[in-house]
Formats: C-alpha cells, structure tokens, sequence
C-alpha cells in the first residue's frame, strides 16, 4: 500500500498525474494548468474523468480564533466529475489524533462547477499550545477493499503561506455572511461551523428548512454583493436530495442567490430563502450549508470564490421510517 502525503498543491498535481487518464470531452477552465498557492486552483485536466477516481483531501489554511486557539480547515478534490463516492468513517476515511475523527464528510461530491474543489468543507480547532503537531486526514478509495494507495494531508499551523483572513478580509474589504437558521437560534458566521438541530423528519417526505442571511460590511456600508447559498449531504445512510422553494434565483449546480436588497432594507432586515431536503431512508444524517458572497451580484459559473467569504453550517437531522 503506497501512502501520498499531499502537503501542497503543487506536489498533489504531480502525484495524481503520473496515475490519472485524460477526460478528453472535459472543457478547460482558466488556471487549470498552473501550480496554486495555498487554496488555489491544483486542477489539471490530466486528473479528471467520469468516474473511477479518488477522493484527495487537502488541507486549505488555519486561522487563530479569538480565544487563542487556531482553527485547521480542509477540503477535498473528488477528481470523478459524475461519481459520488461515500466514504465511511474508519480505515478509509480518518482523521489523526483520534480526537478530531468524526468530523470529516462521508459523501463526496463530484467536481463542482467550474472546476474547483470543494474548500473548507471541515475544520477542526486546536488549543493555543498545540504547537508543531499535525491533524492529518487520509483517505483511501472503499472499492480497493483496503489495497488502495492512500492520499493523506497534515494540516499544521507553522507556515504563514497557509494563514486565512476570517471572518473578515481587510486586504479586500470583504467580510463573511450572517446565517441563522431560526430567528432566536444560533447565528453563524464564518469558516468555523455553527451545529444546529436535531431535526426531525420522515423518510421521503420533505422537511423545509429555512435560512436567514445578511451582511454587516464595516468596510463598506452600501456593499451590494449577492449571497449564493447550496446544502450538501455531509453524512448519513441514504440520498438527499434538496429544492430550493420561495421564489430564489437558481444557478447552475443546484446554489442559488439571495440578492441584497431583502436586508440592505434596514439595520434588522434579513434575507430569507426556503429549500425542503427529502432523505431516501431512515437515520441519522448531517447536512452542510455554505452561504457566500456572490462576487460583483452576479450567478457565478464556479463554486465559489475561495479566499473570502463564506459561512458554514452543520444541519443534524433524525430520520424515522414511515412504516
């Protein structure tokens, strides 16, 4: 079993390549070819096809919170761009020191639209002195029954290269979404999840959910930007699928978009939307929401813009059988 230890972007493009064959009806997206920095573009069109690839995790940056302690984000690169592969926790799907497993996704998602990856999905937070420890997270693709080689990516808080700006991008003015799923509920804001729930719901009948959004830019008071919001299934035994309702303007790829006149209105107005989530069997299960500012209030081709600024969300839900 051949381990890869994906530390930059750089190197995980190289290491993919040697083993990866074209996607030749694939369009090229802008920056595909060249070697990103931390959070960057590392897609090649040499490593996508259908399906029959690997899940690579990918460790984004840290960021220190305002107790002292630093908080490590990671993402992930499904290379397949039609195969959705569920990954148990366990063998093949791990995060070191034990302390933090569980956090990590289950399912995962193809490439999003536009070609980037999926950034930022999990974080985990470690103390002030954590020091040059790692949180490593590997993964291993199910279907080689554990003979698979494995792709693993320690996050680590030593180099500056890797440091966000969060909640707030001084260099550009920009700062993260306000989310809350009920009025008096938590309010998120920011990489670092907010947990909400238990839900509860019935096997094939939908559940709606609600979110509320604004913005509160100390940089720019008249900011105009749009907010695009997409759920994802992060874990749990059966299929979700999500519609978004209320009326929203829907992108490609299943987001959609708040525009900011529904909480530029007054200093107490929100945004609302309304998407209802049908789960295919009965369990326990964990959605994702990622509400971000939608650059320039336009429906953008990609996923998001990574450097700044998103929100996240954990949504537990508990599912009963009809029967």
């Amino acid at each position: 079993m051949r381990r890869v230890r994906a530390v930059a972007s750089g190197v995980l493009v190289a290491t993919l390549a040697a083993s990866a064959g074209p996607l030749g009806a694939q369009q090229r997206v802008p920056g595909w070819e060249r070697v990103a920095p931390a959070g960057g573009h590392q897609n090649d069109i040499q490593l996508l096809r259908p399906d029959g690839g690997p899940v690579v995790p990918i460790f984004e940056g840290w960021y220190p919170n305002p107790d002292g302690s630093h908080q490590l984000c990671f993402g992930y690169f499904n290379v397949n761009t039609e195969e959705v592969l569920e990954i148990p926790v366990g063998r093949d799907n791990r995060v070191e020191p034990e302390q933090f497993n569980g956090l990590q996704p289950t399912h995962f998602l193809p490439v999003p639209p536009g070609g980037r990856r999926h950034y930022c999905i999990f974080s985990v937070t470690v103390p002030e002195d954590w020091g040059d420890r790692d949180v490593v997270w590997t993964l291993r693709d199910p279907r080689t029954h554990g003979m698979g080689q494995e792709y693993t990516s320690p996050g680590r808080t030593r180099f500056e290269t890797y440091h966000l700006e969060e909640p707030r991008q001084e260099s550009r003015e920009r700062v993260a979404p306000r989310v809350r799923l009920d009025p008096d509920g938590p309010e998120a804001m920011g990489r670092t999840p907010v947990s909400v729930g238990p839900y509860r719901a019935m096997a094939g009948e939908p559940l709606t959910l609600p979110i509320l959004v604004r913005r509160d830019n100390p940089f720019n008071e008249d900011d105009r930007m749009a907010m695009t919001f997409r759920w994802y299934k992060y874990q749990g035994p059966g299929d979700v699928s999500f519609a978004v309702t209320g009326g929203r303007r829907v992108a490609p790829g299943g987001r959609a978009v708040i525009d900011s006149e529904s909480w530029t209105t007054a200093p107490d107005a929100w945004g609302e939307a309304e998407t209802e989530a049908t789960f295919g069997a009965p369990g326990d299960y964990r959605l994702l929401l990622q509400v971000y500012n939608d650059a320039g209030g336009r429906i953008q081709t990609s996923d998001f813009e990574f450097f700044c600024c998103w929100t996240n969300v954990l949504v537990d839900v508990s599912v009963d059988s009809r029967d």
